[in-house]
């Protein structure tokens, strides 16, 4: 499909999924030979996330706290990000999006995810 709009994210993608709001996605590292994985969740059009998570790829010193940023920081060092971008669910509730998280992130155990960011969601469902 064209994108006329010549969205970052959409070849990424799909056409017009980068503006959908309340997503889990995976994002998925290309460059490596094992696919690293990375998942995550917005209420946020989904492109203002993912341009986060690029920006951070391609400036890892700004964003000591992105993981994909560190990633690309200890694997790939002025290498350009390449990636993939996969919807895995979407949820209008905040509750019910991450908890949605929260399983996708215990069931598939992505490579660039850690324990602390599933310790923050059952903080935030506990509340």
């Amino acid at each position: 499909m064209s994108n006329p709009d010549r969205c970052e994210i959409c070849p990424l993608i799909e056409y017009g999924a980068c503006s959908r709001q309340g997503n889990v996605y995976q994002i998925t590292c290309i460059v490596c030979d094992m696919e690293v994985r990375y998942q995550g969740e917005t209420d946020r059009p989904l492109h203002h996330r993912i341009k986060e998570h690029l920006r951070a790829a391609r400036n890892p010193p700004a964003y000591p706290n992105n993981s994909l940023g560190q990633h690309y920081a200890k694997q790939h060092p002025n290498v350009p990000p390449k990636v993939k971008i996969k919807i895995l669910d979407s949820k209008r509730s905040t509750v019910k999006r991450k908890m949605s998280e929260a399983i996708c992130i215990h069931k598939q155990k992505p490579q660039l995810n850690d324990k602390s960011e599933l310790d923050s969601i059952v903080r935030y469902i506990a509340q």
